[in-house]
């Protein structure tokens, strides 16, 4: 995996561990919060820097230079939406993500679902609406989304 990629991924796994600490309630769920929102930001960040890296070690210059500024602005990744870039590189890459994360939820659709539901927090918490994220919720949608985190570097590496 991409050194990127595991940098920022200790980073949340230290922050998550400082986090489960914290014994204040309240303040518990305000860093649950920023995890909530670093980690939809990991996701976009990830599916950022394999890509670029794919375009790099795949294509010509002018490409990955395209490449780059294609997905330079890439958000609000919930899985429908991964599946549809993964899909605009290779039609079988879009299917495999699909079929890989639904493999590997332990209960029908769960790692699309904590994927989506990070994604559409980070948004009301960025607008100021109030979400009922606490630290176990957090964490569990954070596990199931470095599971599919893995799963893209298996599809795009």
């Amino acid at each position: 995996m991409n050194p990127r990629i595991i940098s920022y991924r200790d980073r949340l796994d230290n922050l998550y561990r400082k986090t489960s600490t914290i014994s204040d309630q309240n303040d518990r769920k305000e860093w649950s919060k920023y995890l909530c929102v670093l980690t939809s930001g990991w996701i976009e960040e990830s599916l950022r820097t394999l890509l670029n890296d794919y375009a790099r070690f795949n294509a010509s210059p002018k490409i990955q230079h395209y490449v780059s500024k294609e997905i330079d602005n890439i958000t609000n990744c919930k899985t429908d939406k991964i599946i549809q870039i993964l899909s605009k590189f290779d039609a079988e890459w879009g299917k495999q993500f699909e079929e890989k994360i639904d493999n590997r939820s332990p209960i029908h659709r769960e790692i699309k679902d904590s994927i989506d539901t990070v994604v559409a927090n980070r948004h009301r918490i960025a607008h100021g609406r109030s979400v009922g994220m606490t630290y176990t919720r957090i964490s569990g949608f954070y596990n199931y989304c470095k599971t599919a985190i893995e799963v893209l570097d298996e599809i795009i590496a």
